[in-house]
């Protein structure tokens, strides 16, 4: 048996997480020379915030 906590179909876990938001910041400031655009920062944000409420207790 596996000590691994189930994941739900589409979930990632918190260092892959990290990775995937290093690689999008990675391409977008190599094609960019400027911040991410508030807009994104802020559907990230919400993203994330759905993401912790729909997981009560994790982090």
């Amino acid at each position: 048996m596996s000590s691994k906590p189930t994941r739900r179909a589409g979930e990632v876990s918190p260092e892959v997480a990290k990775q995937i938001d290093e690689n999008l910041k990675h391409l977008y400031m190599k094609d960019a020379s400027e911040e991410i655009p508030a807009s994104l920062m802020q559907l990230l944000d919400a993203l994330r915030a759905k993401d912790a409420a729909a997981k009560p207790g994790e982090k």
